[in-house]
């Protein structure tokens, strides 16, 4: 993870579009795409296998998956974390 903010896309921002290159590249993979463009590496995945994995079928959920996602970074980036060792070794223990 890098130090820079992390900036969430919204309606207001101008809409990146795909190649038709990255389009067929999807279909082919069935929707989930790993990409490493000079040396940074990118996922690019379909809203239907985003759902899939992260378990959201309503709008809401979605909504609420993003924000989730949005503050966990938000702790990244703040350094509240804990090595996931620890965790574990917690819920172990319960």
């Amino acid at each position: 993870m890098t130090n820079a903010s992390v900036d969430w896309y919204n309606l207001s921002m101008i809409k990146p579009q795909l190649t038709e290159e990255q389009r067929q590249a999807l279909e082919q993979h069935h929707g989930l795409l790993q990409v490493d463009e000079a040396g940074r590496e990118y996922v690019l995945m379909s809203m239907e296998v985003y759902r899939e994995l992260m378990g959201v079928g309503t709008d809401e959920e979605l909504q609420a998956s993003l924000k989730a996602l949005q503050a966990g970074l938000a702790d990244i980036e703040a350094g509240r974390t804990r090595p996931f060792r620890d965790v574990l070794a917690e819920l172990e223990s319960e």
